[in-house]
């Protein structure tokens, strides 16, 4: 191997344009626009964007067709950044997997207000754009009735008169929006439109109390419905329409009754909601087979009125796409390392492969040297494919907000890929609490999350909780919140929680490192079950599934405890420390020894004083796609005294370069 080869390896190792396979959501993108991929669909979807502007009431909705890693996220990003970049005001809302057919227009509605609440431009959210559009609209309005004054005084009433469907609550959480400039008030109002807040802050905010978690399925249902409308009505008056993308649909495919429920959902959305556009992003093979059956027939007529495909790359668009991630990642030598990576790909590269693989081969390529064993492929995909979605999570965590579901879920994988746990779902009126129950080694098991901002919930969520430990002093209770939600003020949970840890009870708050870990196995999981996760172990990649994940799932520490000895007393509520890292755990394979040497290399010189912490080099490498664990990396750094050493710290082993002789 030359010198200049070798220096070229060493570089794209070092900062490898191809090593994340997941693309960052729409909202905190800021990496390369590939402008030839799917450029006509963008195309047809900013023109059904304007034709909404421009005739708010008529029903639209659109159909994009595509296999996984086709670039949708991509397509997506350009078009949120024209959305943001364009004097015309719109707002993107990004819809994502859901499960449960009682809950899926709040689901939808969840969905939208975490997208008003990201950001738009110059600080502002978009639901600041639609406040903003609200107010011009007013101004003009009272203008053209010959009033010059906008005082907030009558600006309620004449806003009531010229929306009189907008319901009333709704109207005057507005008002409290826009008349406050006291971020806590602002969030709270947001909060309470969507999921409800604590009695005694919607009190003090003069709103009614809203516990969703008392109420009948059907019931919150109706009042997300409310919402959702009185939105649409809100956005119509300030003429800003609103783009709804629908992705991992496909997680549905067995559900027909969640399917049905999807669609009377967005038949709202399409007849009900002047202004907003409807997108569904899907497999044609899962539309035809398990969607249009259990749909209404006008429904899938209005759906398929507007149908687009995304495209697989062609062999030029796939070079272009190497050529311009390599140019963006260095400035300097790009043309160069384009050639040595293509002549490494000539085998693989071929027509009619998704942006994805081509990222992947082009991965491989770079970390895989030929001929030589990758370990255990299966494992490292999954591993990687995690620590993608770790990442996802932990920049942008509004994106993940405390949910319940998204943790039950996470829960239910974890649990049900270690042998030896009998999982038993609750279906009673106890489910909104505690979602299961089971036994694992004779011992009985319980799980209560709690993840709402109200008093009450969490009250009723402890009171089961110490009424299991209690029932069972023998068994494993686990009661699960967040520090965001969570408040140490609450008397009566106080008490109960109290009670149940003292009596062996496990209480797990997560905070925002610990949270991570949860929300990005979720997050896996939706992956897999769209299909959007391939392993490359064979000529033909296959989608990865739940099967596949097993393994490695069982590997994060998720929930301390469990497989260990009951604790008979616990002096203090057990929680998750703040030192478990979000990134996945090392997988057990083998890995180039040349490879972890430019990487350690690198990790160490942009570290502090050229200092790093042992467990901190396992995430850091984890990030660059070298999964090893903490006992190779010290077994590898003494085989190479003559590069690397160590020294000890109070905490931690630390690695650094060895003296120069």
């Amino acid at each position: 191997m030359s010198d200049n080869n070798k220096s070229i390896i060493e570089q794209l190792r070092e900062k490898n344009p191809f090593a994340s396979l997941a693309s960052p959501l729409p909202f905190n993108n800021n990496g390369l626009d590939f402008q030839p991929l799917n450029r006509e669909t963008s195309d047809e979807i900013e023109q059904l964007l304007r034709q909404k502007r421009r005739e708010p009431n008529v029903p639209l909705a659109g159909m994009i067709y595509g296999e996984p890693g086709s670039g949708k996220t991509h397509m997506l990003t350009r078009i949120l950044r024209k959305i943001r970049n364009n004097a015309s005001a719109a707002i993107f809302v990004a819809v994502r997997a859901f499960r449960d057919p009682e809950s899926v227009t709040r689901h939808i509605l969840n969905d939208i207000f975490i997208s008003l609440k990201s950001d738009h431009s110059n600080g502002r959210t978009q639901f600041d754009v639609v406040a903003s559009e609200v107010m011009n609209t007013y101004t003009e309005r009272r203008r053209q009735d010959g009033f010059d004054s906008i005082a907030n005084l009558d600006m309620k009433a004449y806003l009531a008169k010229d929306m009189p469907t907008l319901d009333k609550n709704f109207l005057k959480c507005f008002m409290l929006y826009i008349t406050s400039n006291d971020i806590t008030v602002k969030s709270n109002v947001l909060s309470w439109l969507n999921e409800g807040l604590d009695d005694d802050d919607a009190l003090s905010l003069g709103l009614p109390m809203k516990n969703m978690d008392t109420m009948s399925d059907a019931k919150c249902e109706s009042i997300a419905e409310k919402t959702i409308i009185s939105l649409g009505t809100l956005l119509a008056y300030a003429k800003v329409p609103m783009l709804v993308c629908f992705d991992q649909l496909e997680v549905m495919n067995d559900d027909p009754k969640l399917i049905k429920s999807w669609g009377n959902a967005v038949a709202v959305l399409i007849n009900e909601l002047p202004g907003v556009l409807p997108l569904c992003f899907i497999r044609f093979d899962a539309w035809d087979k398990f969607f249009r059956p259990n749909l209404d027939e006008a429904l899938v007529q209005r759906i398929q009125s507007n149908e687009m495909v995304m495209q697989s790359c062609t062999l030029q668009q796939a070079k272009q796409l190497i050529r311009e991630k390599i140019a963006f990642a260095f400035n300097e030598g790009a043309e160069e390392k384009y050639k040595w990576l293509m002549s490494r790909m000539e085998r693989t590269l071929t027509p009619k492969l998704s942006p994805r693989d081509v990222i992947e081969l082009a991965n491989r390529a770079i970390t895989s040297p030929p001929g030589e064993a990758t370990g255990n492929e299966i494992f490292r995909t999954i591993a990687n494919a995690y620590a993608d979605e770790c990442r996802k999570v932990s920049s942008a965590p509004n994106m993940w907000p405390p949910s319940s579901e998204q943790l039950t879920l996470a829960l239910e994988v974890w649990l049900t890929s270690h042998d030896g746990i009998e999982l038993k779902r609750v279906v009673d009126r106890d489910r909104k609490y505690m979602p299961y129950r089971g036994s694992y080694e004779d011992k009985k098991i319980a799980f209560v999350i709690i993840t709402t901002k109200n008093s009450s919930t969490a009250q009723a969520g402890s009171a089961r909780a110490k009424a299991f430990i209690e029932t069972y002093p023998d068994g494993k209770g686990y009661y699960i919140t967040e520090a965001k939600t969570h408040k140490r003020t609450w008397k009566k949970a106080g008490e109960n929680l109290k009670a149940f840890t003292d009596a062996g009870g496990y209480m797990i708050v997560l905070d925002d490192e610990s949270r991570v870990k949860w929300y990005a196995l979720t997050s896996l999981v939706n992956q897999i079950d769209s299909n959007n996760i391939n392993l490359y172990i064979s000529s033909q990649p296959r989608p990865a599934t739940r099967d596949d994940i097993r393994d490695f799932v069982k590997s994060i520490d998720l929930l301390p405890g469990l497989f260990r000895p009951t604790l008979k007393k616990s002096p203090a509520p057990a929680s998750i420390s703040a030192q478990e890292r979000p990134a996945a755990p090392a997988p057990v394979v083998v890995v180039e020894p040349d490879v972890l040497k430019v990487n350690l290399k690198g990790i160490i010189s942009a570290s502090p004083m050229n200092i790093l912490a042992v467990d901190k080099a396992v995430e850091l490498l984890a990030n660059r796609r070298v999964n090893v664990t903490r006992n190779e990396i010290l077994a590898f750094v003494k085989d190479n005294a003559e590069m690397f050493r160590t020294f000890r710290s109070k905490n931690d082993v630390l690695i650094t370069f060895a003296a120069k002789k």
